[in-house]
């Protein structure tokens, strides 16, 4: 008979009312160990699985990322948080870090963004509150004038700060059309410069406060703006903040070192950067630098004209008695913080000022226009190799009035500048800003323009400011607008004509060429100089009373940037914000110290060597964000070539 065997046992059936376990990659001791994980039950312990992970490629902290730790539609709320840490990083806080961090956090939303729509909006949350708190300054603009209530003023800057953030918007959106998080990141590195750039191109363009421009708060990474322009900081910014997201949550152990590397890179830039800079002599005869410490709430008052014109009278003949009574002008002791310079007059640059163009006391070739050659040769020898001046005499002088200094129009009132040209010496040159007037053009027949007169009262040349404020010099869609109640900020009915550009000035003597540069000006990469012609120096004139707490040391700033991408030093003067002297390196030199009256006595630092940015730098880094979409679209089909996209 047949004895009955142990009993058969038969395979369990799978629960299928629970998700079968899948294996995921760890990262551990540096290599991959696959273990086995549960799914997660559901989207946020509902039993639903139809919402799907934010990215199914990535894993954050050793977790795949999901909607339960951080749900997509808390993703735009988390980048408004760090668009407002963004701005901490531009003047007058300049804490770089934070917007480093801000943007490394934007580039994870954008890579953990279930879908285009997210991230989109993501950015647009992001690129709004950066905007909304850094450009607060433009509000107070509106606290000076009556033709609008002033509370115009913020809705002006929300407007703004919502149209500026579509430049970070589209990037991000278009950036999440990709699934691989490598190639989101690199696609939205690529789709940002060029829309920063766009930014400052379309609708007459708005380039302030460019991303790259926080490195002026870091040591030595703003001095390759001299090869890579304002747009290149941006880029190294943005592979910074890269390389810190996959320092914090890369896949593997590969990819961490990878994002290290990429920010020891960075800070080996700096180092580098910074190694650049050396001690430079200072050349020429004196520059007066001239703020009158004029408020706006009196700046346009008619009764106060002729106080005001006082004012720059007295400054400008106690800044000549000062330059008179020293053998050289020379840098005022002031403390600060950009730099501490040690003041080694006997000591020449090692990087010799560029050949074909006039830099002073030094042997060169001029360019055309620039100067007398054979008269700077003959004092070379019977003068001070600094300022020119023979023993007893009177060195002639520059003075540096700011934008707006003379209310009349100087060319129609003679008078004026005889009043003007009898505080000047023989040989001196005043500069200034003023209104030209041009009566071939009846619909605009004003310009925001400078002037350059001699002691004898005639006019030398004259600059009509190229890049006009709108609301500030004229309203665009005048006809739409102005039934509305929409005015210009400044006085008058009519808008001011736009001048052709940049040019360098012919200066009389032993003056050397320069670039006027009005006010706003100063912010456009790239149009701040006749590359043709390429002067000695920079000369930035401006009223920046207008913009409260923030907006002088953004635009102080801005000079410093176009400073270093031109290889030129930069004099601006100011009616009430920051007057200062810049050196080709971004450095300053010297600066007003307050809103009062001050003066400043200084003599021009030298040119540098044209750098490569005016040559094409803009245009390389266009190239590279050409490269890296390309990288970002070849990683986006990894999966074809047998890599597993799990990991990038």
């Amino acid at each position: 008979m047949r004895q009955p065997g142990p009993p058969v046992r038969q395979p369990a059936r799978p629960d299928r009312s629970r998700p079968a376990p899948v294996a995921r990659p760890v990262s551990g001791g540096g290599r991959d160990i696959r273990e086995r994980a549960p799914r997660s039950p559901g989207c946020c312990g509902t039993g639903r699985h139809n919402c799907q992970p934010a990215n199914p490629h990535w894993r954050i902290i050793g977790a795949q990322a999901n909607p339960c730790a951080m749900p997509n539609r808390m993703l735009p709320m988390l980048a408004l948080g760090l668009g407002a840490l963004a701005a901490l990083g531009f003047a007058p806080l300049d804490l770089w870090p934070a917007t480093l961090v801000a943007v490394a956090g934007l580039i994870w939303i954008v890579m953990a963004s279930a879908g285009w729509g997210t991230a989109a909006l993501s950015g647009l949350a992001f690129g709004t509150s950066m905007s909304l708190i850094s450009l607060n300054w433009i509000a107070q603009s509106f606290a000076y004038q009556a033709k609008m209530p002033a509370v115009l003023g913020w809705v002006t800057v929300a407007g703004l700060a919502l149209f500026l953030a579509l430049y970070v918007a589209i990037p991000a959106g278009l950036a999440a059309l990709a699934t691989r998080p490598v190639s989101r990141m690199l696609l939205f590195i690529a789709l940002w410069l060029p829309a920063e750039w766009l930014r400052g191109v379309l609708f007459t363009g708005f380039a302030w406060n460019p991303l790259g421009i926080v490195w002026l708060g870091a040591p030595g990474v703003h001095q390759w703006a001299a090869e890579i322009g304002g747009i290149g900081l941006s880029a190294v910014l943005l592979l910074a903040a890269s390389g810190l997201v996959w320092m914090a949550i890369g896949p593997a152990m590969l990819h961490r070192l990878l994002g290290g590397g990429v920010v020891a890179a960075v800070a080996v830039a700096g180092w580098v950067g910074d190694s650049r800079v050396v001690q430079s002599g200072f050349l020429g005869p004196p520059i007066l630098v001239i703020q009158p410490g004029i408020g706006q709430d009196e700046r346009y008052d008619p009764a106060a004209a002729a106080r005001h014109l006082t004012t720059y009278l007295n400054l400008t003949r106690d800044a000549l008695k000062r330059a008179d009574e020293t053998q050289r002008a020379e840098l005022p002791d002031v403390t600060i913080k950009e730099a501490n310079i040690e003041r080694a007059p006997e000591i020449d640059s090692p990087l010799r000022p560029s050949t074909s163009k006039v830099t002073g006391q030094i042997e060169n070739t001029l360019a055309a226009g620039l100067g007398d050659s054979n008269a700077i040769q003959t004092q070379q020898q019977q003068n001070n190799p600094v300022t020119g001046r023979r023993a007893g005499e009177t060195v002639p002088a520059l003075v540096l009035w700011p934008e707006g200094a003379i209310d009349d129009l100087l060319e129609q009132d003679s008078a004026l500048r005889a009043r003007l040209a009898a505080v000047l010496r023989p040989g001196d040159v005043l500069v200034t800003g003023g209104a030209g007037y041009n009566p071939k053009t009846p619909a605009t027949p004003y310009s925001n323009s400078l002037f350059v007169l001699d002691n004898q009262g005639r006019i030398l040349s004259r600059y009509d400011k190229a890049h006009l404020v709108p609301l500030g010099e004229y309203v665009p869609a005048r006809s739409l607008l102005e039934p509305l109640g929409v005015a210009r900020l400044v006085p008058g009915g009519s808008d001011f004509a736009a001048g052709p550009g940049p040019r360098t000035l012919v200066m009389p003597g032993r003056f050397l060429g320069m670039s006027p540069v009005i006010c706003y000006e100063i912010a456009f990469p790239g149009a701040v100089v006749d590359e043709a012609n390429r002067p000695a120096w920079i000369a930035n004139i401006s009223n920046d009373a207008w913009f409260g707490a923030w907006g002088p040391p953004q635009h102080l700033a801005q000079a410093r940037l176009r400073a270093i991408e031109e290889g030129l030093p930069v004099i601006r003067a100011t009616t009430n914000g920051t007057s200062a002297v810049i050196d080709g390196y971004g450095r300053l030199l010297a600066r007003s110290l307050g809103n009062g009256p001050e003066t400043l006595v200084v003599t021009l630092p030298p040119p540098l060597p044209q750098p490569a940015f005016p040559r094409g730098g803009a245009l390389v880094t266009m190239l590279f964000a050409i490269f890296l979409g390309a990288v970002a679209a070849f990683l986006q089909r990894f999966r074809h070539i047998g890599i597993n996209a799990d990991q990038i």
